[in-house]
């Protein structure tokens, strides 16, 4: 008896009993789980460093120019003396408010500009005249000016004051004190200073200057030490 030969399978034609399998997907993650680039990191991080090296040497460029300047010309502050001081009034009268005094002076302060290249340029110069217990005795101010190198100058100020006089004594150690010459006084002038070269001429920077405790007695005996000054507020030289 003859076999039966199995018939042939069309081109194309897929077994229904065997499972298909399918190609796996490709799962697609965030930006921010991919290895970033290094070439664009160590560009920056090599710009970053350039930078600095310029930043530094240009400011040791500046030090350098700064210390050769400071040891070509020296600079020195001024110096200060309270040359004279003269009342042309002096009066402590008695009001129903208590003692007040009725003053006027006239102030001279010298200034020496030291610096042999370098002149000094001031601002705005205010003083204060006061007296036993910071009793004020006048103030005064004159505009900015610029000193020369080398040179002396001598600034008179007029100063008037109407000042109430609170306390019981006050008002006859004030009298006593000026008519024996040993009434106590200070001078304190405020300015701003800077200094100029040629046509050149710096920022000004603040300056505070004390003078006394003086008698009248000393002053007019010509004992004027020089002034202490003060930079900044803190800053103080003898």
């Amino acid at each position: 008896m003859s076999q039966v030969k199995p018939l042939k399978k069309p081109p194309g034609f897929k077994d229904p009993t065997i499972p298909i399998q399918m190609p796996p997907r490709k799962v697609k993650l965030p930006p921010s789980f991919y290895p970033q680039k290094r070439k664009s990191r160590t560009c920056c991080c090599s710009c970053c460093c350039l930078c600095v090296l310029i930043i530094l040497i240009l400011l040791l460029i500046l030090v350098a120019g700064c210390g050769f300047l400071y040891l070509w010309f020296e600079p020195k502050l001024p110096v200060f003396h309270l040359r004279s001081l003269e009342f042309t009034q002096f009066n402590v009268t008695e009001t129903q408010d208590g003692p007040k005094l009725n003053a006027q002076s006239a102030v001279k302060v010298k200034l020496k500009n030291p610096n042999r290249e370098l002149k000094i340029v001031y601002g705005e110069t205010r003083i204060e005249l006061k007296g036993e217990n910071d009793v004020n005795m006048g103030e005064a101010k004159v505009v900015g000016f610029v000193q020369e190198k080398k040179n002396v100058k001598v600034v008179k100020f007029i100063m008037k004051s109407h000042e109430m006089l609170y306390g019981g004594s006050i008002g006859k150690v004030m009298k006593i004190g000026f008519k024996n010459k040993n009434l106590r006084v200070s001078a304190d002038v405020s300015t701003a200073i800077g200094i100029g070269y040629k046509e050149w001429k710096s920022w000004k920077i603040g300056v505070r200057v004390s003078c006394g405790s003086l008698k009248l007695k000393q002053i007019e005996d010509g004992g004027t030490p020089k002034c202490g000054i003060t930079l900044f507020n803190w800053f103080h030289l003898n």
